[in-house]
């Protein structure tokens, strides 16, 4: 099979996937996103760390949780990297 015809198949498999699911995620991300109600996971973890799922993030909150969320990336990566660096693969 040719890299063109692959590609098409692809293509053709992508589209029909999308076209299949379109409408049930959609529905189902709506109801995600514009529902007050919340699993009971959701609202231990709301008490967790202390979040209130009704109020609104202020331009400081977000800022400060991006910034929190790459540092802990990087700190992540770098010990992956000093992980790595320590295996030894046969």
């Amino acid at each position: 099979m040719s890299t063109t015809t692959a590609g098409i198949i692809f293509l053709a498999t992508l589209v029909a996937v999308l076209a299949v699911t379109h409408v049930p995620l959609g529905d189902y991300m709506y109801r995600a996103y514009t529902g007050t109600t919340h699993f009971r996971v959701e609202r231990a973890i709301y008490r967790l760390i202390g979040a209130d799922p009704g109020a609104e993030q202020s331009w400081g909150g977000y800022a400060r949780s991006a910034l929190a969320f790459s540092a802990i990336g990087i700190v992540f990566l770098f010990g992956f990297q000093l992980v790595q660096g320590s295996c030894r693969w046969p």
